[in-house]
């Protein structure tokens, strides 16, 4: 289970206390963006990890990421944790939410959600308004404040997203059309 909440006290422990550091200028550094190629140096889960804790997100005792190859990630636990108990505790400001998201963007993509609302597709507008959010953050490179989650994120994919038209030409019709509907 992950728990999400606007404030109050918390079983779990935050080994960051406080917000995250203020972080150096365009200027000082000069600007740093999210190299997305397959080839780069890679995700940088660590500093992101670093980076939640420092705006509250806590874990369950024992809860820690893991990889075998610095490429794929996840989470284990080095304790027993019984069965439904809470492993994370994520503040409400810290989740990207369509609703607030909507509000942030207020005015400047109205336009674009009447034109999703006239082609049918208006169960798509929560994740069109995260789309946004996220581009609009990509955009800010390391003057975003979710540029350490951002650069943390894969840089390669296997799934019907990445795919050519000529990867599903090669696909079975019906695997195909399953890989194209992910």
């Amino acid at each position: 289970l992950i728990a999400a909440a606007a404030g109050g006290a918390s079983a779990f422990q935050s080994s960051l206390p406080g917000q995250y550091g203020a972080r150096p200028n365009s200027h000082e550094l000069g600007m740093a963006t999210i190299d997305l190629r397959p080839s780069s140096s890679g995700r940088d889960v660590f500093a992101m990890e670093e980076w939640a804790r420092g705006y509250g997100v806590q874990t369950a005792p024992g809860v820690e990421l893991t990889s075998q190859d610095r490429q794929d990630y996840g989470v284990r636990t080095t304790q027993n944790i019984p069965a439904g108990s809470p492993v994370m505790f994520v503040p409400a400001q810290l989740v990207l939410s369509s609703s607030a998201i909507q509000q942030e963007f207020a005015g400047s993509i109205e336009a674009s959600e009447e034109l999703l609302k006239q082609v049918g597709a208006t169960n798509r507008l929560p994740l069109f308004r995260l789309m946004v959010k996220i581009l609009a953050e990509y955009e800010k490179g390391d003057q975003s404040p979710y540029f350490p989650w951002l650069n943390s994120m894969p840089r390669l994919f296997y799934n019907g997203v990445s795919m050519s038209d000529a990867c599903f030409e090669c696909l079975p019709p019906y695997v195909a059309g399953l890989a194209a509907t992910e």
